[in-house]
């Protein structure tokens, strides 16, 4: 699993209406909105590409300016696993 903790820029005043539809996101979790401009989420996938594809669909949300990875750990990701020799 690939926990990644992001948080999205929105135009002044968006970042409600954008954390509505982040939420609606499968394995978005939705933490705070700051200031009406940032929100703060969590998202969790199985491997880093699909963490990857989920967040650029954050692009296409009305009022999304930019986001900004903070953190992720994908220790248990399958590839990283198999690449240890771990499997």
């Amino acid at each position: 699993m690939v926990i990644s903790g992001i948080y999205v820029e929105t135009i002044p005043g968006q970042a409600n209406i954008a954390a509505k539809i982040l939420a609606q996101k499968v394995g978005v979790e939705v933490h705070h909105i700051h200031d009406g401009e940032k929100v703060i989420l969590t998202l969790e996938t199985d491997t880093v590409d699909e963490s990857y594809r989920t967040a650029e669909t954050f692009k296409e949300i009305e009022g999304v300016l930019a986001i900004c990875l903070v953190y992720t750990n994908f220790e248990d990701e399958p590839f990283y696993q198999e690449a240890a020799g771990i499997k």
